[in-house]
């Protein structure tokens, strides 16, 4: 039984660095033709070459340019945080599995503390069942989402957007209160971008 969760378990990692490794590196490189600078807020275009500041339509270009680069640029760091924060977790994660594994197959443990292992080891992968699975539900509202499940019990749900609308976020709430059949005051939802 412990051989089927491990070898199911690591598979699943492997697919899941590749996933990270895949929306990490497949990210839009921003425009090499102008430098976008931000100040207090405002965004400025500034081309790199001399002749394109002549032309007003290649200024216009440039304007409408800039605007795409900046959504894509915040799109990419937003998506960044995601990958890098799943990543972060799914390495502590797979560090406590590791050690959860070794501490079942010590001979040397007690049976009450392979059982308490054990049993920490169903909850995490249980755990990361159910954030996958309020993540795919999600992705037809938010482009990204995190589910963080916290010791006291609380359920942290990260979704990708600038700000989030109190109707979203209580669709979101219920969302995930349903799904993992917990009450509502348990699911926070903040907004990343």
């Amino acid at each position: 039984m412990v051989k089927r969760q491990t070898v199911w378990l690591s598979t699943m990692m492997v697919l899941s660095l590749m996933l990270i490794g895949y929306y990490t590196l497949g990210a839009p490189a921003t425009p090499s033709t102008q430098d976008v600078t931000t100040h207090g807020g405002s965004t400025s275009v500034i081309p790199t070459n001399a002749n394109s500041a002549s032309s007003g339509k290649t200024t216009t270009k440039a304007a409408s340019s800039s605007q795409s680069a900046t959504k894509t640029a915040a799109t990419t760091v937003a998506s960044d945080w995601f990958a890098q924060t799943s990543l972060d977790q799914m390495q502590s994660e797979s560090k406590l599995i590791q050690t959860l594994q070794n501490e079942i197959s010590d001979p040397h443990v007690s049976q009450a503390a392979a059982s308490s292992a054990y049993q920490q080891l169903t909850t995490i992968q249980t755990q990361q069942a159910e954030a996958n699975k309020i993540h795919d539900l999600l992705t037809s509202q938010f482009p990204d989402s995190l589910v963080i499940f916290n010791p006291q019990g609380q359920v942290h749900v990260w979704v990708e957007a600038s700000s989030l609308i109190p109707t979203a976020a209580v669709k979101v709430i219920d969302l995930v209160s349903q799904t993992l059949g917990i009450q509502s005051n348990q699911v926070i939802v903040s907004a990343h971008a």
